[in-house]
């Protein structure tokens, strides 16, 4: 089991309640401490544990925020066009004015993401309010404690600024929430520096390795920093951004190390990556750590994006104990679709109009061969497609393992389950949770990212270098049955094939091309890892895929004719009218709604 990690919601309940009975919720919550209970080495502990708490999205494995805050996977595949919402459509319907890009200011999910995420941050100022009272700690412990916290704060205001962007920064030393979104002549605020500064300092003051391996290492601090400045470049408010990015990027691909000690490298099989017997390896950069049967209550360190998702009935991936959300789309299965050289389709249904051949709406009784046309050996690990062998669960039989086929398709998600054999030892006896860890940053993004930075202003033959590492994985290692999915017998599962882009390609013949083709490897790399939605936006694509996207899936699924994305305002969730309302102060709100709600 995974001994060396911080488990969140267990220290927190442990060292905040003093008790892990059933009696600790009779005992004083965190709030009621006063400061100076608080202000020592262990109370800053247990206020630092309470800010870890939230990387798992949800506290007590409920659906305070589920699917729209860290990991945060859910609502970015569904808006990034990777899956359905699945279940039913009176299951959890604010769920489908995200799939429909139509979420109303008095969106329950987007308050869900607002409250969560600023609920998260004020843990992290609590920290940082409390530590310079602190005696019992060295000046290194304390600043150790602070790159911690402020790592945890930018994290948190990173998914805040995507999801709302035209937010407040609000820190430790404010003394009214109700701080503005809009400067004296009524423009927006901009929080990207704040953000920066904050990584910036955790990655100057963090070790480069960490016993618990829940906690950020520098490196770790590092690429976060690289990440926010591809941001700012994307949006062309810091000049000099991709410059600096690319320069920190080389420099972990050149030296950095996981928490472990171990050089940042590819795992040498895809599966490995979402094995839960074979985490924190050397492509882990940042993950959230998790586990379960270890005496918390509703086993909240567990994996609750799973909450929902398992499949129909007790044979299925999480034993039918959820109601099938997160349903991998056709859109997405195509674009793992390959031509007679092993190379993606990147203008989609231009040069083959032909889907993955898929077993919609028939019964598993129904007589069904799966497609011999190839594809990336990718597919088989993101999506559970009849007529595949789904890890050791067995051959994938289609509909009876798919909650309701009429709203979700014919697939179900793959990254996110364990082995059957593992149930015991690694999922909550009952429920779907599972101690597999969601990645916030693997060494694959980093690699992705460098590709995307000398497509933007550097070298296009290096971009095509490191887009090839990626695949090479594939490429180079086709007889594990842990990176190309095998039968029984050890033949491949399906028609595989995966080669690398050649020099000369026309792929990477101009920087438009090559970003294209980055952006069409992060979504056969890192599918239904919550990146897709926002990958879209910023490379500037999102009106002409989303669109496109849409006008695809509602050939097959009705619930989605009719709806168009708009990028004013659906690259953006609203602001909630309850925050606004709520923002009220000297008569007049001090949060301004975002453009187009």
């Amino acid at each position: 089991m995974k001994n060396i990690k911080i488990i969140a919601t267990v220290f927190i309940m442990c060292g905040v309640f003093a008790s892990c009975k059933d009696d600790f919720l009779k005992q004083k919550p965190v709030g009621s401490y006063g400061e100076s209970a608080l202000s020592n080495a262990s109370g800053v502990q247990q206020l630092l544990i309470g800010a870890y708490a939230q990387l798992n999205g949800d506290l007590q494995g409920q659906w305070s925020s589920f699917g729209t805050t860290t990991p945060g996977g859910g609502m970015a595949n569904i808006m990034g066009g990777e899956a359905h919402k699945g279940s039913t459509l009176t299951d959890q319907p604010w769920m489908n004015y995200f799939e429909r890009y139509e979420i109303p200011t008095a969106s329950d999910g987007a308050l869900r993401a607002w409250r969560f995420l600023y609920d998260a941050v004020d843990r992290t100022n609590s920290v940082l309010k409390i530590l310079p009272n602190v005696t019992d700690m060295t000046d290194a412990q304390k600043t150790q404690v602070e790159a911690e916290a402020r790592f945890l704060r930018a994290h948190y205001y990173f998914w805040l600024k995507r999801w709302f962007k035209n937010i407040p920064w609000i820190d430790e030393t404010a003394t009214d929430v109700r701080v503005p979104n809009v400067d004296e002549s009524g423009n927006y605020v901009n929080i990207w520096p704040q953000i920066q500064a904050d990584f910036d300092f955790a990655r100057k003051n963090l070790p480069p390795t960490q016993k618990d391996l829940g906690r950020p290492n520098s490196w770790a601090a590092s690429a976060y920093y690289a990440k926010v400045l591809i941001y700012r470049g994307n949006e062309g408010e810091k000049s000099d951004a991709y410059t600096e990015a690319l320069s920190v990027i080389n420099d972990i691909i050149a030296d950095g190390v996981n928490n472990k000690g171990e050089k940042y490298a590819l795992s040498k099989n895809y599966y490995d990556n979402f094995d839960v017997t074979k985490e924190n390896n050397s492509e882990t950069v940042f993950a959230v750590q998790h586990s379960v049967n270890d005496g918390t209550n509703n086993n909240s360190n567990g994996n609750v994006e799973l909450q929902a998702a398992a499949g129909k009935n007790s044979a299925s991936p999480g034993m039918g104990r959820g109601s099938g959300f997160y349903s991998p789309t056709q859109w997405f299965v195509d674009h793992f679709r390959v031509n007679a050289d092993g190379l993606p389709y990147l203008d989609m249904y231009a040069t083959n109009p032909n889907s993955v051949k898929n077993d919609d709406l028939l019964k598993s009784s129904d007589p069904f061969t799966i497609d011999t046309a190839p594809v990336d050996p990718r597919l088989d690990w993101s999506v559970g497609r009849r007529g595949i062998p789904f890890l050791d669960y067995g051959v994938n039989p289609g509909a009876d393992w798919v909650y309701t086929p009429v709203e979700s398709g014919p697939y179900v998600m793959k990254k996110i389950w364990i082995k059957k054999s593992e149930d015991a030892a690694y999922a909550y006896p009952g429920r779907p949770q599972n101690a597999l860890n969601a990645y916030i940053i693997r060494y694959a993004d980093v690699l992705l990212w460098a590709a995307e930075l000398e497509a933007r202003i550097g070298d296009l033959n290096k971009a095509r270098g490191y887009v090839n590492q990626i695949r090479d994985r594939m490429a180079s290692n086709s007889t594990s049955p842990t990176n190309w999915v095998k039968k029984d017998d050890g033949t491949d599962a399906a028609n595989y094939k995966i080669s690398l882009y050649p020099a000369g390609s026309p792929a990477f013949a101009s920087r438009e091309n090559a970003l294209d083709a980055i952006l069409y490897e992060r979504s056969l790399e890192l599918g239904m890892e919550g990146h897709r939605f926002y990958d879209v936006i910023r490379f500037g694509k999102d009106v002409e895929e989303f669109n496109a996207y849409l006008k695809f899936e509602s050939n097959a699924r009705t619930f989605l004719k009719g709806a168009v994305y708009t990028r004013i305002p659906d690259m953006l969730l609203p602001i909630p009218q309850v925050a606004i309302d709520n923002s009220l102060k000297d008569s007049k709100n001090t949060l301004e709604p975002n453009p187009g709600y």
